[in-house]
């Protein structure tokens, strides 16, 4: 990764200045254009994913495929992209990851015209490239400043990403009513939308400003002697429990909203819901996942991330437990906004937990591994959810989840546990 030289004012602020200010005020404003782009195409797609797979397979049990699939190429692309962003940096890997992302919809639209759900979930492991471009914008927004600010600048993507998170779900019908009117499949439409935002936040990633990492503790700035002084927690290379606790709960997090909301768009279709009200609940499920994150932020700064972590597992649990007997759109629509904040919460209380206080250069290797442990944990949330489904409907679908969520209370624990023995 490059890095920007440290200068004198930097010391005393604690934050960066001048034109190393300038120079980060653009990279993150190139960053929040880009998850806008990025998120509209991961929601549109993802949408549409468990409807194609359940029209196409003939079977609600295949119905979780296609985000089972979309999430192992999450946690496969994570590892390639945190390595490509230590050698390339992270334009170039984030970029990547959503050109990789448009090559996934248009194998996915193949599938649609011929029929073939291996083509399906083929392009469905490659649109895993482009949500870990759209999830790793969090941690290079985190390292344009100081450390002490890590969870308000994690939070300030994820705002930027709902906006086009939301406005993707709401146009199922229009992309799938734009696909019949070209003679294709209407469940094509959404994935051909998807593949134009994806393009257009590679092109933003490519030609835009260099997303250059601002000095963000004493010892960068201050060299071997500032390097000493900062201790030994800045140099670590081993997770510890801090680590091991942020690994758990973005795992557990995000295996429980992956598994409930994978089956939601089936489940209210179930209820009797068309294409438009399934996108409203899942854009409100979106907003939830996103637009508190300026909240969340604060909350990971001020009362801790392990404390926030727990609030995390509490909503979680809650969340599951209104969806298990939701019996109404109105009942699994307020199920899916108290997910959505479960999951905002844990995101930015666990990517703290793992990446906070950790060398910056040390930074990529974890982040790729939190995004495989979020997609390997999902990946299986989403293949279960079908076989789930059918077995036990909704209700133990949901249920299950929230025994899962329970998890994170004792990971929080540990954490806090941890401290106090300090």
């Amino acid at each position: 990764m490059r890095s920007v030289p440290g200068n004198r004012a930097t010391v005393g602020a604690g934050r960066p200045t001048g034109r190393a200010a300038t120079s980060s005020r653009r990279s993150l404003h190139a960053l929040w254009a880009a998850s806008v782009l990025g998120g509209f195409g991961q929601s549109l797609a993802g949408t549409a994913g468990a409807l194609l797979a359940r029209q196409v397979g003939g079977s609600e049990s295949v119905a979780g495929l296609p985000q089972a699939a979309l999430l192992a190429g999450a946690a496969l692309s994570a590892l390639i992209l945190s390595r490509l962003t230590l050698h390339r940096g992270r334009n170039a890997a984030l970029s990547t990851g959503a050109a990789v992302a448009v090559a996934g919809c248009v194998v996915v639209t193949a599938g649609a015209v011929l029929a073939s759900l291996p083509l399906i979930l083929l392009g469905s492991l490659l649109l895993g490239a482009g949500t870990t471009a759209v999830m790793l914008g969090r941690y290079a927004a985190a390292d344009l400043g100081p450390e002490t600010s890590r969870g308000a600048r994690m939070a300030s993507v994820l705002v930027a990403t709902t906006i086009g998170a939301v406005a993707g779900p709401n146009l199922l019908a229009p992309a799938s009513g734009l696909a019949a009117s070209l003679g294709l499949p209407a469940l094509a439409g959404p994935y051909l939308v998807a593949a134009i935002g994806f393009t257009a936040a590679s092109a933003t990633l490519t030609v835009g400003p260099r997303l250059r990492r601002m000095p963000s503790s004493a010892a960068e700035i201050g060299g071997p002697t500032a390097a000493s002084a900062a201790g030994p927690a800045i140099a670590t290379t081993k997770l510890g429990r801090r680590g091991l606790a942020g690994l758990g709960v973005l795992s557990l997090a995000n295996l429980v909203m992956v598994a409930v909301m994978t089956m939601a768009p089936v489940q209210l279709h179930h209820i009797g819901s068309g294409l438009a009200m399934i996108g409203l609940v899942v854009s409100l499920h979106i907003t939830a996942m996103f637009a508190p994150s300026p909240i969340s932020g604060w909350l990971t700064d001020r009362v801790g991330a392990a404390s926030t972590a727990a609030g995390a597992g509490g909503l979680l649990i809650a969340a599951s437990w209104l969806a298990a007997g939701a019996e109404s759109l109105a009942s699994l629509a307020v199920a899916m906004v108290a997910l959505g904040l479960g999951w905002n919460l844990g995101l930015l209380s666990g990517s703290t937990l793992l990446t906070a206080g950790v060398a910056p250069a040390q930074r990529p290797r974890r982040e790729g591994w939190g995004e495989v442990g979020m997609g390997v944990a999902a990946a299986g949330g989403g293949a279960a959810a079908g076989p789930l489904m059918v077995i036990g409907g909704y209700g133990l679908l949901a249920t299950g989840a929230a025994v899962i969520a329970a998890l994170v209370l004792p990971l929080a624990w540990y954490t806090v546990a941890a401290r106090l023995a300090r």
